[in-house]
């Protein structure tokens, strides 16, 4: 009953609260009126903001609510905007309060107050709306003046769009307590505080350019729309201004301050901050006058968020897409982030901007088509000159300064510094000058991780410039003040330079510090003029593990050593161990080395190959190495290859030093002239000693030491080298010239005279014997071994084998320790003779008997004979010994022995035969062009009396060994028999059976035929079988069976069994316990 009560007063309450409101919402007619009485209707409750404005600064103005301007207002306009009233007396008619030219009869929706005069005065406090009439309408709250709307706007209706007067909204200004909308973006960006966001409500084109006074705002088209700039650009001071999600055109020649200021289309100066972000940017001049954008005193500019930026045709003189100057310190740039910028058609450079650093990260910048002017100009100037800035630094980005038609000394890109990670690139090429320079005043360090191409840039003939150039310059300028560049970059690991088919002066030219680091590759190919050049005092480090290739240019790599300024002289071009270059196939020389006309060089200048690096200079059009008056040293662990160059593998000359240093390992080969070529004054060629030097295969002299040059020959091989037309195939002497013992020089050929050494008539020699194991080379000699040097001039060559004795000739010229003189030498050998050995056999012979086949070795006087085949003796000799072998009837003949060598030839013993010479071993002198025979006779021997020698020299010696009778001796040993006192082991004679049987098995092996009786070997058996109970069994004759003791098996059963039963037995008696306590 409760519930029931509870549930009718519960829906009585309810009814009660409902029918109030409903009683409210079916009201015909509601009249909602404010403080001073006036009927406001439902609109004007939810749309009409109220603010108070207390500033004096400003005048009020009312405004025609829907702005209909024709007739009394008979609607609500909705929301209204508000503006700041022109300054001019006369423009707004105060009494009509909602501007539509008529008594007002009804109210214009929320009429909103404006602001206060400037002059005191002016306004009636008691006038609440301030149209200094009779109030008809509440003042409201005051509030900003509105601007306009629109007419398209916020629900305007089409009767409105007549003959309308006011102008629409292009761009508002959202706030905290409202929203601010402007005809004019210029009227906006004067009414912005800091902080605000401009946003476009259609597309802008505005005429008269946009000027930032102190501002810091943000112009934002909403992804939407366009800004265009005609005729005017912008002008920015002390202000941080930024664009975004808009498209932005300025198509401008002046900005609008002080027009012609700066020259320029666009100014941004005095610490100003200008940020494109998420911008499509088009800039273009209106007329010819001066830059795209001028950034001054330390202002800086942003590309950023995914904008696009496009700067191009900027060719008044002297003209850049971007310019920048006069900073105070580092901190200042350009930064492009997540973008791309691209600026051609300048008359200067594309971006000229000094001394200011540019940012790129994940972006890509493209320059070309600049450099119109000519002279000295390209795609990127950012030189570094003075204490900061013209840096470069690409984080994941791309630059590209191409097809830059500047002058021969203008450039792709020109940078400071440049700082760049491995994922980034750089594309330099096709320039009319230098492809990417890299120099500072500062001398800061570059660093290069990522990929740079510098192809196809310079001219032809012009002697300067290059792909990859580091940059110096020490000049003066007209007030004798200074003007130095130093650039110094390293080439980081990974990094690579391509540095191919350029014509200016080099693919890759260092004027100053240059590290190419282990990992890093430089392809310095196919450019009209140098490789790599290394010039007046620069210094270049190709690290071990480094890469470097410079091939088929006009030189490989050309080294100016000292011929800048000698004050500061201190270039070098220096490989260090374990890097890898190559300068094959250049049309000139591979490596050039040269003091470029001062021959007083310092000491410090000079070209070092260090151990374990590997350095080819082969297949070049004139010189492998040509080193022209500087310091050229190849050290120890060096390998070097100069091969099948069209003139020299190394050419020295001009007061030049050349040395190789012991452990260096260097091939001279197959060049169409000289292997080494050392002349002129004051040269200087060393070999050290234990260098592996391979001077061979040259086609006209292994080396020449020409007039005033000093040679030094302490190791190497000089082989094989020839001359069809002149003297000295080996050496050519015309100064001073001193070999050691160490060098091998020997089987070249001359076509007048001195097959291996032709000294001068004023030159002087110094040569030791020949060397131990050498032998001719064949055709057109022989294989004979060389003896010596022997005299080979013009008119009376060395000759030994003519068969006409009148021609032969052979004269013995003894080493000397300084000689001079004319002098013609060949290592070559004197009277020889001949050796054969023959086999023999005799006896009661086979058929196979004729196929045993008997071993002989042969050993000469002198050990230092070592041939490599068989050519000359017909078979080979190493360290004077040799061996062979015959069978019965066979013979061989060892030919060109030296005449008067000692032999010595031994029979290796055969099984079967006895060695009929008096002697095992027959010596001898091999003859002078004669031959020595030896002959080696064996019997056969009978079966019946194998081994034993027939013919003993004297038989009786062997009855000798009867001595040994002596060893009878050991038969004491019969006292180890003690070991019979183990017989204690006898007790288990329970094994009779296995007694008896040893003892039956030892009496039949001792009852054999002809041995002795059965007995006594039977208790030394015994013994033993007691000594040593292992050997017995493999003796056994008889084999006895025992009965098998120790087996258990049936009894683990039983157990089983048992164990089993007592606990089933366990079990019921367990269970029947449990039932009686139950």
């Amino acid at each position: 009953m409760k519930k029931r009560w509870f549930v009718v007063i519960l829906t009585i309450g309810l009814l009660l609260h409902v029918l109030p409101l409903s009683v409210l919402a079916l009201s015909p007619d509601p009249t909602i009126t404010d403080s001073d009485g006036t009927i406001l209707d439902w609109s004007d409750l939810s749309t009409v903001p109220y603010s108070i404005d207390d500033s004096p600064e400003q005048q009020l103005a009312v405004v025609d609510a829907d702005n209909d301007e024709e007739a009394a207002d008979d609607r609500s306009a909705g929301n209204l905007t508000f503006k700041t009233l022109d300054e001019g007396p006369g423009d707004d008619d105060l009494a009509d309060a909602d501007r539509d030219e008529a008594t007002d009869d009804l109210p214009a929706g929320n009429p909103t107050p404006k602001t206060l005069d400037k002059g005191p005065g002016d306004d009636d406090l008691a006038d609440a709306d301030r149209d200094e009439a009779t109030d008809d309408l509440p003042a409201g709250n005051p509030t900003p003046p509105p601007q306009p709307l629109d007419e398209e706007l916020e629900g305007d209706a089409p009767a409105d769009d007549d003959d309308s007067t006011t102008a629409p909204a292009v761009c508002k200004i959202d706030k905290i307590d409202d929203t601010y909308y402007y005809s004019t973006l210029d009227d906006a960006i004067t009414a912005a505080t800091d902080g605000d966001q401009i946003d476009l409500l259609k597309d802008i084109e505005w005429y008269t350019g946009l000027e930032f006074h102190s501002k810091n705002l943000t112009i934002s088209g909403g992804n939407t729309y366009t800004l265009t700039l005609e005729q005017y650009g912008m002008f920015a001071e002390y202000s941080n201004i930024t664009f975004k999600d808009l498209t932005l055109t300025i198509h401008a020649a002046q900005h609008t301050h002080e027009h012609s200021a700066g020259n320029t289309a666009n100014l941004i100066t005095h610490s100003s901050k200008l940020h494109l972000s998420h911008v499509e940017f088009s800039l273009t001049p209106d007329k010819i006058l001066g830059s795209g954008i001028f950034l001054e005193d330390d202002s800086d500019l942003y590309f950023e968020d995914n904008t696009n930026a496009v700067i191009r045709g900027f060719d008044a003189t002297d003209a850049s897409g971007i310019y920048a100057e006069s900073y105070s310190n580092n901190d200042h740039g350009i930064w492009v982030t997540s973008s791309s910028l691209e600026i051609t058609g300048c008359d200067w450079n594309g971006m000229t901007i000094d001394p200011i650093n540019l940012t790129l990260d994940n972006a890509k910048v493209t320059l070309t088509g600049n450099g119109l002017s000519g002279y000295y100009a390209g795609g990127l100037g950012c030189y570094g000159v003075g204490s900061y800035g013209g840096t470069l630094t690409m984080r994941s980005s791309t630059l590209i300064a191409s097809e830059n038609v500047g002058g021969t000394d203008g450039f792709g890109a020109y940078v400071g510094v440049l700082d760049m990670d491995a994922a980034s690139t750089v594309i330099a090429s096709n320039n009319s000058g230098s492809g990417l320079c890299i120099g500072n005043s500062r001398g800061d360090e570059s660093h290069i991780y990522g990929q740079i191409y510098c192809e196809g840039n310079g001219q032809a003939g012009w002697p300067g410039g290059g792909g990859f150039v580091v940059h110096t310059q020490h000049t003066k300028d007209t007030d004798g003040t200074p003007i130095i560049y130093e650039g110094n970059v390293t080439i980081e690991p990974g990094a690579c330079i391509y540095a191919r088919n350029n014509k200016a002066l080099a693919g890759v030219l260092n004027n100053w510090i240059l590290n190419i680091e282990s990992g890093a590759t430089v392809i310095a190919d196919n450019n009209e003029q140098f490789g790599l050049g290394n010039s007046f005092d620069a210094r270049t480090t190709i690290k071990s593990g480094a890469n470097v290739s410079a091939n088929n240019n006009l030189y490989g790599i050309y080294n100016y050593a000292g011929g800048g300024d000698l004050s500061v002289a201190t270039g070098f071009f220096l490989i260090e161990g374990g890097a890898h270059v190559t300068a094959n196939n250049n049309r000139s020389c591979g490596i050039f080395n040269t003091v470029y006309d001062n021959f007083d060089t310092p000491a410090d200048d000079y070209f070092t190959i260090q151990g374990s690096a590997d350095v080819s200079a082969d297949g070049n059009g004139v010189y492998g190495i040509y080193n022209d008056g500087g310091i050229f040293t190849i050290e120890n662990g060096a390998n070097i290859s100069t091969c099948n160059n069209s003139y020299d593998g190394i050419f020295n000359a001009n007061r030049g030093t050349f040395t190789m240093e012991t452990g260096a390992n260097v091939s001279v080969c197959n060049n169409s002239r000289y292997g080494i070529y050392n002349t002129n004054s004051g040269t200087s060629f060393t070999v050290e000693e234990n260098v592996d030097l391979q001077v061979e295969h040259n086609k006209n002299s292994g080396i020449v030491n020409n007039d005033n040059a000093t040679l030094t020959l302490l190791s190497g091989r000089v082989r094989y080298n020839t001359t069809s037309s002149w003297y000295g195939g080996g050496l050519r002497n015309y100064s001073t010239a001193t070999l050691s013992d160490d060098v091998q020089l020997y089987n070249n050929h001359a076509a007048k005279g001195g097959d291996d050494i032709e000294n001068g008539a004023t030159a002087t020699i110094t040569f030791g014997p020949t060397g131990r194991g050498w032998e001719l080379d064949g055709d057109p000699d022989c294989y004979d071994f060389i003896t010596g040097w022997y005299d080979d001039s013009e008119t009376t060559r060395w000759n030994a084998h003519e068969e006409d004795e009148a021609k032969l000739h052979m004269v013995l010229v003894a080493p000397v320790a300084s000689y001079t003189g004319p002098l013609s030498l060949k290592a070559a050998h004197g009277s020889i003779g001949s050796l054969t050995v023959c086999k023999e056999t005799v006896g009661e012979l086979l058929p196979s008997d004729y196929d045993t086949v008997f071993t002989f070795e042969l050993t000469l006087d002198d050990d230092a004979i070592t041939t490599i085949d068989d050519k000359w003796c017909g078979v080979p000799f190493k360290n004077g010994k040799t061996s062979f072998t015959l069978k019965s009837g066979e013979s061989i003949t060892l030919s060109n022995l030296p005449a008067g060598i000692g032999y010595t030839i031994t029979e290796t013993a055969q099984d079967g035969w006895t060695l009929l010479n008096l002697n095992p071993a027959e010596t001898g002198v091999v003859p002078q062009n004669d031959t020595a025979k030896v002959v080696f006779t064996n019997l056969k021997n009978s079966p019946d009396d194998p081994y034993v020698p027939v013919v003993p020299v004297d038989p009786e010696t062997p009855e000798i060994p009867e001595e040994p009778e002596g060893p009878e001796t050991p038969e004491e040993p019969e006292g180890p028999e003690t070991p019979e006192e183990p017989e204690e082991p006898e007790i288990p004679e329970e094994t009779e059976e296995t007694e008896e049987t040893e003892e039956t098995e030892e009496t039949e092996e001792t009852e054999a035929p002809g041995e002795l009786p059965a007995e006594e070997p039977a208790q030394t058996d015994t013994s033993a079988s007691l000594a040593q109970p292992e050997e017995t069994p493999t003796q056994n004759t008889t084999t006895v069976t025992l009965i098998q003791t120790g087996t258990t098996d049936w009894l683990a059963a039983v157990l089983l069994i048992f164990g089993i039963g007592l606990l089933v037995c366990g079990w019921f008696f367990d269970r029947k316990q449990r039932a009686a306590k139950h």
